[in-house]
């Protein structure tokens, strides 16, 4: 971070630009940048090359100031298992660096990739909380700091003022980090748009980010022309609150605002679910910075964390094999279960005298692509409550104790399954914090050999035990309050969405080094 008695560093000055790329900035004279193997650039091939430039590209002395963490390209996430040679290529992401001045309100911001969090002082706290999701979730070591009327913003020191005030204050911080973040961004931008938007895992993400009862999705998308789709309010029950502190609510919108007009192509935000206020801003945030990393990887050719890439492309043998097994016997059932994250769906077996639990276990774990096995014996001349709510327990337990604290995971996830005509959508979060949102709806009362009563407290059971944070939505398409499905089908999907979004939410990012996802540093309390 910067030292708080130094001041502010200036950005370069650059000499007359050169030729313009084709993001928009002037490149410096005599310099073009080539976007090694990426696909896409295919547009961009020989004989023409597609050059870009940037305003600002620190050089190497600024690097420290953030905190930059050095990783040889080997410990990155690169595919497990691929001879593209796309996926194995690599963007230069440029550090960044950004101003604005709005009156007396003056804003500086910088961003590192695989950066350490900056300073961050706005003298709104609870903004600034915020943009440190950006750290924690995009991996992006960012530094923003306001000074107003000359005085400079202390963090931890609320600074509130006027409506009026507060809101050039977060426009001020929305346009430099910004600009910060289009520098940063400007390689993988370039390349997309020399290319014609052919491949739209590049050009856009989408990412739905949980927190508790609420989620928020964010979409990117690089071809966009700057506009901004933004829908929060209500923030909370009835008309929403007014203040998170001594936050206005309503000064999201305007951060949001102005760094999309600054960052240059269209940013959608939406609130999904939520009554917190501060559980919506919070899970926006999150959305958006993980949404930012998302396009990176994409752009960079190792995937991205929505539901349409390979997570094995961010997937890395742990530094411990996570692995865990539980028995336990009551009056009611007897159950032994283990699992491994970090083996194979091959070696999965479920039996539990239910046979529509076995198949729903089995699809989870084969679309988390790990080992399950549940050996289950329970009181099934009563009825299939017991056996199914102590199975789901205890497999929530075990992975719970096979992730251990968590650290190095991606944390997150977002993940679509269709089958036949039942399209299911879960986002989870190994965030400690149990909650279920569970959306599914059944009108009849089995089935097969499991009551659809149970499949609410499958899923209850395994999220709360495993300490994390799940919402299970059913979308249903235009006119389908008329369309008939197979019930069992809706449950599959559901299964099954749920195991991709583990696979990605276990996935180790080396990038990481070992680091837990959090802003507060620990999963563990």
């Amino acid at each position: 971070s910067y030292p708080t008695t130094s001041p502010l560093p200036r950005t370069p000055r650059l000499a007359d630009p050169g030729p313009r790329a084709c993001f928009g900035t002037p490149a410096p004279p005599g310099k073009t940048r080539r976007i090694r193997a990426m696909a896409c650039v295919a547009a961009c091939v020989a004989p023409a090359v597609c050059t870009i430039g940037s305003r600002f590209v620190p050089s190497a002395s600024n690097n420290h100031r953030l905190g930059r963490r050095a990783f040889p390209r080997s410990t990155m996430c690169v595919p497990k298992a691929s001879t593209d040679v796309a996926s194995s290529a690599t963007v230069v992401w440029p550090d960044g660096a950004g101003t604005a001045e709005m009156g007396t309100t003056k804003a500086t911001a910088f961003v590192v990739n695989l950066g350490t969090r900056g300073q961050i002082a706005t003298g709104l706290p609870f903004l600034d909380h915020m943009i440190d999701q950006l750290t924690s979730h995009a991996q992006l070591g960012v530094s923003v700091l306001v000074t107003r009327n000359g005085v400079r913003s202390e963090p931890c020191n609320d600074q509130s003022g006027t409506a009026e005030e507060d809101t050039l204050v977060a426009r001020a911080a929305g346009r430099a980090l910004g600009e910060a973040l289009k520098q940063t961004l400007a390689p993988g931008v370039a390349a997309c748009r020399c290319a014609g938007g052919e491949n739209k895992t590049r050009n856009a993400a989408e990412f739905a980010a949980p927190l508790d009862e609420a989620y928020s999705t964010c979409v990117l998308d690089v071809l966009g022309v700057g506009n901004l789709s933004f829908a929060l309010a209500p923030y909370g029950p009835g008309t929403g609150r007014e203040c998170i502190g001594t936050y206005r609510t309503l000064l999201t919108e305007p951060f949001f605002e102005a760094l999309t007009e600054a960052l240059g192509f269209s940013i959608t935000l939406k609130k999904q679910r939520g009554d917190n206020a501060h559980h919506i801003v919070e899970a926006t945030f999150k959305a958006f910075a993980r949404c930012v990393r998302g396009l990176m990887d994409g752009m960079d050719g190792i995937g991205a964390t929505d539901e349409t890439s390979d997570t094995d492309s961010v997937s890395h043998a742990p530094a411990v094999h996570r692995a865990a097994r539980s028995a336990r016997a009551t009056k009611e059932t007897n159950i032994d279960v283990s699992v491994d994250l970090d083996g194979t769906t091959k070696n999965s077996s479920v039996v539990t005298g239910i046979k529509t639990l076995d198949s729903l276990l089995l699809a989870l774990a084969e679309e988390a692509d790990f080992t399950l096995n549940v050996a289950a014996k329970g009181d099934l001349w009563i009825d299939d409550h017991h056996t199914t709510e102590d199975v789901a327990i205890t497999v929530g337990q075990v992975l719970n104790t096979a992730l251990k604290d968590k650290a190095g995971c991606n944390r997150m996830g977002r993940a679509v399954a269709t089958v036949n005509e039942c399209t299911v959508e879960v986002i989870a979060d190994l965030s400690n914090r149990p909650y279920l949102g569970n959306g599914l709806a059944f009108a009849d009362e089995k089935i097969d050999d499991l009551s659809t009563e149970m499949i609410d407290h499958l899923f209850m059971s395994i999220t709360s035990n495993a300490q994390m944070t799940a919402h299970i939505v059913h979308h249903k398409n235009d006119g389908d309050d008329g369309v008939t499905y197979s019930e069992a089908d809706l449950a599959l999907a559901a299964a099954r969405a749920l195991g991709k979004c583990l696979k990605q939410c276990v996935a180790i990012d080396n990038r990481r080094a070992g680091a837990v996802a959090s802003s507060k540093g620990t999963l563990s309390v």
